[in-house]
């Protein structure tokens, strides 16, 4: 049984476009359409180049293909009906179309990726299908809904607002807003009267939104989303250009005080009602690595799995997961985001032969790797299939010593190209993060929950610690990544710290590097020093 799972749509508002391809439940390959198009998030587009990349890698076509699965089951007919011309015009043939709620293939990504029999399933974002948030349990390889509640009573609005006011770019940048919060008071603003979770039910105060008449379309990301009464309560909002002053370090960290206790109220009410001690995250929400700290380390909760592609990417993954579940067939727990294609040394070559650059080739590109990281030079990691989601884990990464001396200003000011605020993340052996890390969770292969750092790592590896303590951390396993975990070995034999700096492969506001001709381009345009790509050196 072939499932292809796709996520996007014909309108603006919707993004992370990606594709899916399942075989009796087995991940064959996933990948974004802004790595291959190179346009960021690919607003209000179809998965194409997508489709055609997870059909080719397979070796696959689309005759091939038994279901297309996708978000939009409220939708109705006219989606249908385009989707059904848009796969007969671009590829041809069109398989049987099965449409899933947006929150239920958020929450089946989630849970049957998590390899969990029972556990809590909550997926929270702005809203998808006219729900913001959905709870449901997973039981036996089943999962039942049991809340919804619906836009605009939103967390996902709430964040994103906030970021617009702080002079970013909402439904986009919230995760500066999430890096602004470790820098203010988080008792300087109160935000109760906006964000709430009473008596079982998430509240939102939508006199803080743009009032929008019937028949209006939803503000564009250009527009202010917030009404007039959210500067009436804070003052002047934050142009882009603007310096960030401390009040807007405040605003941040008093948003983020409101939604970790609002999410942290709504996971232990449906602990109690259903006694479930797992849970799943999914959803744009979930990619808040800081409150997902605060869900791990509460004390009735035993396991937590955030699905690697947690955002509206996922959905392509959790359609297919579903439709596969439909079709009698359990998904495979993801226990690696490396689900991308990858590049031969042959193909590599090729690139750098046509665009005459000079190159070495390394027999042991670890070894090299690791060396001149010890030496301090920061460098470009090319290797394997590239990742799915929006973290860098070892395959597209730019990589540095933590313990190097302002390791921060030189990442921002002459490779990622970005504010000074932002924290950067550290790559650690599975077998030995407990060094560095402190939490409850025994690894965390995603970067996607934040831990808190030890002495050692503060005194030795002050790179990757940020400004309230915490860390974002990627644990490596050796089964899983070889390769990778070599170079942190290798790095600890040179360093004493199997432990490196790992940002994406990218520079501020592009996706990340996707081919090796996208990987040259951006080492030549930053200050990186070299790339490893593949068995090759490249050197400025």
């Amino acid at each position: 049984m072939i499932v292809l799972g796709i996520n996007g749509g014909v309108r603006l508002g919707y993004q992370d476009v990606s594709a899916s391809l399942l075989k009796d439940g087995k991940v064959l390959v996933a990948i974004e359409e802004e790595r291959l198009n190179r346009i960021k998030f690919s607003p209000g587009q179809l998965s194409e180049l997508s489709v055609y990349k997870c059909l080719e890698y397979s070796g696959l076509t689309i005759r091939d293909v038994d279901v297309v699965a996708c978000h939009g089951s409220t939708w109705g007919t006219v989606f249908e009906n385009i989707l059904r011309s848009y796969f007969t015009d671009n590829f041809g043939y069109c398989p049987e179309l099965y449409f899933v709620h947006h929150h239920t293939a958020h929450a089946a990504s989630a849970y049957y990726g998590s390899g969990f029999d029972e556990a809590l399933i909550i997926t929270m974002d702005a809203s998808g299908d006219g729900v913001s948030t959905q709870v449901c349990t997973g039981k036996n390889g089943k999962i039942e809904i049991i809340e919804r509640f619906s836009r605009p009573n939103s967390l996902g609005i709430f964040y994103s607002i906030i970021t617009q006011f702080c002079g970013f770019r909402r439904d986009s940048d919230e995760y500066k807003l999430m890096g602004m919060a470790a820098y203010g008071n988080k008792h300087a603003y109160d935000f109760s009267n906006i964000l709430d979770y009473r008596n079982g039910q998430l509240f939102f105060n939508e006199e803080f939104l743009k009032p929008i008449k019937p028949g209006e379309s939803q503000p564009t990301r250009q527009e202010k989303a917030y009404s007039k009464k959210l500067t009436e309560m804070l003052g002047k909002a934050r142009l882009r250009n603007e310096e960030i002053t401390q009040k807007y370090y405040d605003i941040a960290a008093s948003a983020q005080y409101q939604f970790e206790k609002v999410i942290l109220a709504m996971v232990e009410d449906f602990h109690k009602r259903t006694g479930l001690r797992k849970i799943c995250l999914a959803g744009g929400v979930a990619l808040n690595c800081l409150v997902n700290q605060k869900i791990m380390n509460l004390d009735f909760i035993d396991e937590i799995y955030v699905q690697p592609a947690t955002g509206d990417s996922g959905i392509s993954l959790g359609a297919a997961m579903y439709a596969s579940v439909q079709k009698g067939y359990i998904p495979e727990p993801i226990e690696t985001a490396l689900l991308g294609p990858d590049f031969t040394n042959e193909q590599i070559k090729s690139v750098l032969d046509e665009n005459l650059i000079k190159y070495k080739y390394i027999d042991d590109p670890a070894e090299v790797a690791a060396e001149l990281i010890s030496q301090n030079k920061v460098i470009g990691w090319f290797q394997g299939r590239i990742e799915f989601g929006p973290r860098a884990l070892g395959a597209r990464s730019i990589l540095a010593n933590p313990a190097m001396p302002d390791v921060k200003n030189i990442l921002n000011k002459k490779i990622k190209f970005r504010e000074p605020f932002r924290p950067f993340c550290p790559s650690v052996t599975e077998e030995d993060s407990r060094e560095y890390f402190v939490g409850k969770a025994e690894k965390a292969p995603f970067m996607n929950i934040t831990f808190d750092t030890t002495q050692k790592a503060k005194d030795f590896t002050p790179g990757i610690v940020h400004a309230d303590g915490t860390s974002r951390i990627q644990t490596v396993n050796k089964e899983l990544q070889p390769l990778y975990h070599s170079l942190l070995c290798k790095l600890k034999e040179k360093t004493g710290h199997p432990v490196v700096v790992n940002t994406s492969f990218n520079t501020n506001n592009e996706p990340i590097v996707f081919s090796p001709a996208d990987a040259v381009a951006t080492f030549y345009r930053s200050g990186l020093e070299a790339l490893v790509i593949g068995n090759y050196l490249i050197e400025k």
